[in-house]
């Protein structure tokens, strides 16, 4: 998708994004164990099963990592075909994958076209006391007239 389109168009484009993850929630949950924080990101923690690994100790610290690389790859895989077939195509992407255990990794999704974590925390920090220092300083004025 073209990255160079407005940022009104991109808005309700996220707003269809939301709306779709949203009302599938439940099934994002109980198959793919993911959960949709406050920023309409899709995040879960992937632990790489033991059976997979087998007896640690025998094992290289590349042949646990390569293990782990295709079990992941394979879950994100799923996880890409699922929200395709909701008509997400090119509407998310993966921000992080994070190593947090041995045996166990952070994956997070989100809106592709902006990083919806990074509009919301500039949303918090500048526009809204702005925006309530405007309204303030309005009432003020109202009524001090």
């Amino acid at each position: 998708m073209n990255k160079n389109i407005s940022l009104i168009k991109k808005i309700r484009i996220f707003s269809q994004f939301k709306k779709t993850i949203k009302s599938n929630s439940l099934e994002l949950e109980n198959k793919f164990n993911l959960r949709i924080d406050s920023a309409n990101r899709l995040y879960t923690v992937i632990n790489v099963p033991p059976e997979l690994i087998g007896e640690a100790y025998n094992l290289k610290k590349s042949d646990i990592d390569r293990i782990a690389d295709n079990f992941i790859r394979e879950y994100s895989k799923e996880l890409a075909t699922y929200l395709n077939s909701k008509g997400l195509n090119e509407l998310y992407d993966f921000y992080d994958l994070k190593k947090v255990d041995k045996y166990s990794y952070l994956v997070v999704v989100g809106f592709s076209l902006f990083r919806s974590d990074e509009r919301r925390s500039r949303i918090y920090k500048y526009w809204i006391p702005i925006l309530s220092g405007l309204t303030i300083l309005t009432a003020l004025f109202l009524f001090l007239k």
